[in-house]
């Protein structure tokens, strides 16, 4: 779809494009097969107005290497012409959610990589919050226990998040404590068609970012048609967190 702007942006969608793609092809972007990280969920935001724009990514995973509640965290992927710090992501922007219930080790004990045999709840953002053990549970939300009864961490999580996903996603008081607060969202997509990085595939060669960047152009919304679908459920990218 080709951009006919209905206003005068002080930007052009060929610069956010620019923008994604200089980001993109120095790993400074959402890779949703990234080898370290078994993807969970994910949000994108987009923000906007004549003069300034801002794409962020809600990318919720659970990276092996740290293990645990430090493990499981949502990373936030800013870009945009108006952001006080440097685009793609910062630790600051890593957002950890869950620990233990007093007295109650939420996983553990081989390095804290599976869901404890004896764990009845997780705190989630300070809340106690019940977890399940039964492999019917996982298997109605799409998830095969890989070594059961053992339940790995990003297992536990892949059908623990969607019920709990609030939770888990940016607040918008702490988005607005990164971007102005001023700046009206325009869009907020639950999934999405995503490039796939890992394949060479750069964000301006998919529909999904040359149409949301036609969206801030032109400050019209109807220009996010998309026809492709939606690729971004963790079922579609196996070779997340195997490495």
């Amino acid at each position: 779809m080709e951009s006919q702007p209905s206003r005068h942006a002080a930007f052009t969608a060929a610069d956010i494009l620019m923008q994604l793609d200089t980001y993109a092809s120095q790993f400074e972007y959402p890779v949703l097969d990234n080898g370290n990280v078994y993807h969970i969920d994910c949000r994108l935001s987009v923000y906007g107005d004549k003069e300034r724009w801002v794409l962020l990514f809600d990318i919720i995973g659970y990276n092996y290497r740290f293990g645990g509640h430090n493990g499981l965290y949502n990373c936030l992927y800013f870009y945009g012409n108006c952001l006080p710090f440097t685009p793609g992501t910062h630790n600051f922007n890593f957002m950890t959610m869950t620990d233990d219930c007093e007295g109650m080790p939420a996983f553990g004990p081989d390095f804290r990589e599976t869901l404890h045999p004896e764990a009845t709840a997780i705190l989630l953002n300070g809340e106690e919050t019940p977890v399940l053990h039964d492999p019917a549970y996982y298997a109605a939300r799409g998830v095969t226990l890989a070594k059961a009864p053992a339940i790995s961490v990003w297992e536990f999580a892949r059908a623990f998040v969607p019920e709990h996903r609030a939770g888990f996603l940016a607040l918008e008081e702490e988005i607005r404590d990164r971007i102005p607060k001023d700046l009206p969202l325009l869009l907020r997509l639950d999934e999405w068609y995503h490039n796939d990085l890992s394949g060479e595939e750069l964000p301006s060669a998919v529909e999904t970012f040359r149409q949301i960047a036609n969206v801030l152009e032109t400050g019209d919304v109807s220009f996010y048609q998309p026809t492709k679908t939606p690729n971004t459920h963790w079922k579609n990218w196996p070779m997340g967190g195997t490495l």
